[in-house]
C-alpha cells in the first residue's frame, strides 16, 4: 500500500503560514486600534478638564487659556483621527485574514476529498488482488471440474 501524498502540501504550508502572518497583522492592528482609543480619551478627557478661571482677565491670560483650550481640542480631534484610520486598519487586516482562512480552508477540503478518494482506490485494489489471488490458487481437480454437456444436434 503506497502512502498518500497530497500533490498541493507546498502550497497549503504557503497558505497556512499567510493565515499565521494575517492573524498576526490582524492583532497587531487590534493592538494599535486600542492603543489609539486610549490616547483619544486622556485627550478628551484633557480637554474636558481644561475649565477657564472664572473672573476679570487681561487679554494676555485669556488668550493663554483660549489656545491652551484650542491646543486641547486640536490634539482631541487628531486623536479622534488617529482612532478611525486604526478602526479602518483594522477591518482591512480581519478582511485579509478572513480571505486567508478560506484559502486555507478551501485546501484542506480539497485534501480531505483526495484522501477519501486515495483511500477508495486503495481499498479496491487491495481487495482485486485479493480477488485475483485467491482465482490464480484455485485449481479444478479431475473429478471436481464440470463436464460440458454435448451439443444437440439441430434438426434440418
Amino acid at each position: 500500500m503506497k502512502r498518500y501524498r497530497f500533490a498541493l502540501e507546498a502550497v497549503l504550508r504557503v497558505r497556512r503560514a499567510q493565515e499565521e502572518a494575517a492573524v498576526f497583522a490582524l492583532a497587531a492592528a487590534h493592538a494599535t486600534r486600542r492603543r489609539a482609543e486610549e490616547a483619544e480619551a486622556e485627550a478628551v478627557a484633557r480637554c474636558d478638564g481644561n475649565v477657564p478661571t472664572a473672573g476679570v482677565h487681561d487679554s494676555e491670560q485669556f488668550r493663554s487659556e483660549r489656545d491652551e483650550a484650542e491646543r486641547l481640542a486640536a490634539t482631541a480631534m487628531a486623536r479622534a483621527d488617529a482612532v478611525a484610520r486604526a478602526v479602518a486598519e483594522a477591518r482591512q487586516r480581519q478582511a485579509d485574514w478572513t480571505q486567508a482562512a478560506r484559502a486555507v480552508a478551501a485546501l484542506e477540503r480539497l485534501d480531505e476529498r483526495r484522501r477519501q478518494e486515495w483511500a477508495v482506490a486503495e481499498q479496491r485494489a487491495e481487495a482485486a488482488v485479493v480477488d485475483e489471488s485467491a482465482l490464480a490458487g484455485w485449481r479444478p481437480e479431475s473429478g471436481d471440474a464440470p463436464v460440458p454437456p454435448p451439443p444437440t444436434p439441430v434438426p434440418a
